[in-house]
């Protein structure tokens, strides 16, 4: 029942430089803000490879907003800055980024100063860090080392081409570390769904290798559980891009959870020549309950091409391209 609870300090900078490290290894942060009202979806992404020049780690960050609300997608991106091995995540700015993350994993600030794009906003977890190794099912090597999940309260100001907008609502955060196999799956499910109330859930179902694996937690009614089956249902539009949602979640206290989402905000984003993750900010309800969820399927380029009806192919490699091998 429950979680396995990480360690305080757990998620302290795992990635230092190593002059005979595989190119792939690397260490990711994400924050994942979505604002379906104002028909967007925001990211915040910092990284550091422990390959690099002058015995320091290659770091990078990028801001990233999409969606109706914006007149075309913000993808500001800075890579290839060298950071020693004392920055640590108590403290991490790299280029227009900065992050600070507590060694209990519940608080966070998080500022990004871009050419379109300012975040300045303070997160607070609503529930405990969930790290994959130590739960169900645990890590699969080709996704990661290890990876962690938490949801969040957000509060602070986006500034998005001279328009401020208040920010306090939810987000939600993942870490990884290791390396990462983009061809290693042939489909994921990777939903967050945060309500009021302190509702938040976690659900990752991996198919890979000639199986299917589920992974994460429901927190409601201030009780954490392992979710222990998921079955959906999947409304698609003529890009292959999920515009409604409805699931039913059982987890390890025996509780089943209904989540609904519907349209906001959305990217395809052709993340590798092996994968596209389709983004999306939507509109939730949880048990009847609104609330926003950041709700990502990813798929081969291949197949998305497949299933689409618009008449557009899938390209090749793109700026929003960060598999470069």
């Amino acid at each position: 029942m429950g979680i396995n609870l990480l360690d305080n300090g757990s998620e302290r900078r795992h990635i230092f430089f190593d002059a005979d490290a595989h190119p792939d290894v690397r260490e990711s942060l994400a924050y994942l803000l979505p604002l379906p009202h104002l028909g967007l979806g925001v990211i915040f992404y910092t990284w550091v490879h422990a390959l690099g020049d002058n015995e320091q780690g290659r770091a990078g960050v990028a801001g990233i907003v999409f969606g109706p609300g914006v007149d075309e997608t913000v993808f500001e991106v800075h890579d290839h800055i060298g950071v020693p091995d004392s920055l640590s995540f108590d403290d991490w700015q790299v280029g227009p980024g900065r992050l600070t993350l507590s060694d209990d994993m519940m608080k966070s600030s998080i500022e990004f100063r871009g050419e379109r794009l300012t975040i300045e906003y303070e997160w607070t977890g609503l529930n405990p860090s969930f790290g994959f190794a130590a739960n169900r099912n645990g890590c699969p090597d080709w996704l990661a080392w290890d990876r962690t999940e938490q949801g969040g309260h957000v509060t602070g100001t986006l500034t998005l081409d001279g328009t401020t907008h208040e920010i306090d609502g939810y987000a939600h955060r993942d870490h990884s570390w290791g390396m990462r196999d983009w061809g290693g799956p042939t489909h994921w499910k990777w939903w967050n769904i945060l309500t009021d109330g302190g509702t938040a859930i976690h659900a990752m179902e991996l198919q890979y290798r000639g199986k299917t694996t589920l992974h994460g937690y429901v927190q409601k009614d201030d009780v954490i559980a392992t979710i222990v089956e998921m079955d959906s249902d999947i409304t698609f539009d003529e890009r292959f891009m999920h515009t409604r949602v409805e699931a039913r979640i059982v987890d390890d206290e025996g509780r089943v959870t209904e989540v609904t989402a519907r349209q906001g905000a959305d990217l395809q984003w052709p993340v590798s020549p092996r994968l596209w993750i389709h983004e999306a900010a939507m509109h939730t309800t949880v048990d009847g309950v609104e609330g926003v969820g950041y709700i990502e399927c990813a798929w081969p380029p291949e197949y998305v091409a497949h299933h689409r009806t618009d008449g557009v192919g899938v390209g090749e490699r793109s700026d929003l391209t960060l598999d470069r091998d």
